[in-house]
């Protein structure tokens, strides 16, 4: 004997439950009351749009008092105002607002964002003037140049600290000749300054005579790097006949004049 199982039924819409039948058939009118309110909503406004359209759109008639009081004027259905009758022929439309931006918003807006370009423009225009290619390869060149000048500068300080001190000097002839001696002999000229005018502030106090007793200190000049290759070059080769950029002590002033091709990097 064979027995077949029978399946349930499922189909789809089907519900037995008396309750799930119930709250499906109360969705279901409520979904349909929302899409005729929704309808109703739409069709109300719909009507008013038109009406409004037709309003603005038809002319005034000969019953209305203001119309009428036109034409005693001297008005003309169809011609221009004023006296000449080049006028307006129409009257000024009507612009509804539909949005909620305040008055004048959106002019200020469109103002504002005919400055911001305004400004964008400027600023882009700015800076291709400043970063153009000329201007960037001077800048590149400009500061190759300094590197490979301090480069040159502290050849030649440690060459000048050298012969000096084969020659007998315990000191260069300037600060800034021997880079082991320069940054000290600036921290010592910076102490001595703060240290003197510590002591004329104490002698100006003491005194009561302030600035009438302070003597005037020789004004120091700072040399740019260049300045100080070109003084320090022309020492080397002026006291030892020596050339930096030929890396090399001549005999002496023929010798460096017939084999040197000039006292500058440019020269080698």
């Amino acid at each position: 004997m064979v027995c077949y199982s029978i399946p349930n039924d499922v189909r789809p819409g089907l519900i037995r439950d008396h309750s799930l039948q119930r709250q499906a058939e109360m969705d279901k009118k409520k979904q349909q009351t929302n899409m005729k309110n929704k309808e109703h909503f739409r069709s109300h406004r719909a009507v008013e749009l038109e009406r409004r359209e037709e309003g603005l759109s038809s002319a005034l008639s000969n019953n209305n008092k203001g119309f009428a009081l036109m034409q005693k004027m001297g008005y003309k259905p169809g011609s221009g105002i004023g006296k000449s009758g080049s006028g307006r022929v129409e009257p000024v439309t009507i612009a509804l607002k539909t949005d909620r931006q305040g008055i004048g918003r959106e002019t200020a807006l469109r103002r504002l964002a005919v400055e911001k370009a305004a400004i964008r423009q400027r600023q882009r225009q700015r800076r291709e003037q400043e970063f153009t290619v000329e201007n960037f390869r001077a800048h590149r060149s400009q500061k190759h140049l300094e590197i490979q000048t301090a480069k040159d500068l502290r050849s030649c300080q440690r060459v000048c600290e050298g012969l000096d001190k084969c020659q007998g000097y315990d000191e260069p002839a300037e600060p800034w000749f021997w880079l082991t001696r320069e940054k000290e002999d600036d921290d010592d000229d910076h102490d001595d300054k703060v240290e003197g005018q510590d002591e004329k502030t104490r002698t100006a106090d003491e005194s009561g005579e302030g600035d009438d007793e302070e003597e005037e200190e020789e004004e120091e000049i700072e040399f740019q790097p260049s300045e100080k290759l070109d003084m320090l070059s022309n020492y080397l080769r002026q006291t030892y006949c020596y050339c930096v950029w030929c890396g090399t002590q001549y005999d002496d002033d023929k010798d460096m004049r017939d084999n040197c091709p000039g006292p500058t990097r440019d020269d080698h």
